[in-house]
């Protein structure tokens, strides 16, 4: 459970108005969560991220633009900046047990504050603990519909039948290529609480907390 009074998880390409997504996307998670272990090489995980947020504030801030071909000279111009405030997510995360112990052995050990988003975009972590994950079948007779309790974000290949929402193609890793980073991008939808799924089958935890676990290619465990 991570709490931010302020966020911004910035989309790519919004340069005239730095627009945010409305939680961190899945590059941005496991970049804190690398953070955390204080890890040298890319580290298998799988993860679910859904939260809320109370309002989005608009802050300014200077863009610097560079120009060389006369000379070098620098130009400053206002930008908007979407920021989101009173921050509340909850991460679940699969992976290898020694990863797992890793990552709580970072969290109790770590001598300096964890941000999620920006630098300046502190995040506290509330809670943490290992939990079971119960599969439950809904509808044909077995469990009754489910409400969503938060947004959430659910990788498009694993959205239930009729549910809807907006729709984001995500980062997920990059690979170096031209010295330039080539991402691989997860095609996503962000789906609002209230919402029912009354088919399929979902994930919850011991809290009750709906669990829809995105994993690459390179993760077996989950």
């Amino acid at each position: 459970n991570i709490y931010q009074q302020n966020a911004t998880y910035k989309k790519p390409f919004a340069f005239k108005v730095a627009e945010t997504y409305p939680l961190p996307p899945y590059s941005t998670v496991k970049g804190l969560l690398h953070k955390i272990m204080n890890a040298k090489e890319f580290i298998p995980l799988a993860i679910s991220i859904q939260g809320s947020f109370e309002n989005i504030c608009f802050n300014l801030q200077s863009m610097y633009s560079y120009k060389s071909r006369k000379g070098p000279s620098v130009t400053s111009v206002p930008s908007y900046v979407h920021m989101l405030y009173n921050v509340n997510l909850i991460i679940h995360v699969c992976a290898q047990p020694n990863i797992i112990d890793a990552i709580i052995k970072g969290i109790k050990d770590s001598e300096e504050y964890f941000s999620l988003g920006r630098r300046e975009d502190l995040a506290v972590i509330e809670d943490f603990k290992q939990v079971d994950l119960k599969e439950i079948i809904i509808g044909r007779g077995k469990a009754d519909p489910y409400e969503i309790k938060l947004p959430i974000y659910i990788p498009k290949k694993q959205l239930p039948p009729g549910l809807s929402g907006i729709n984001y193609r995500l980062n997920w890793k990059y690979t170096i290529q031209n010295e330039l980073r080539v991402w691989e991008r997860i095609d996503t939808v962000y789906v609002e609480s209230g919402n029912i799924i009354d088919s399929g089958t979902i994930l919850l935890d011991e809290e009750g907390d709906l669990v829809f676990l995105m994993k690459g290619e390179e993760n077996d465990i989950c």
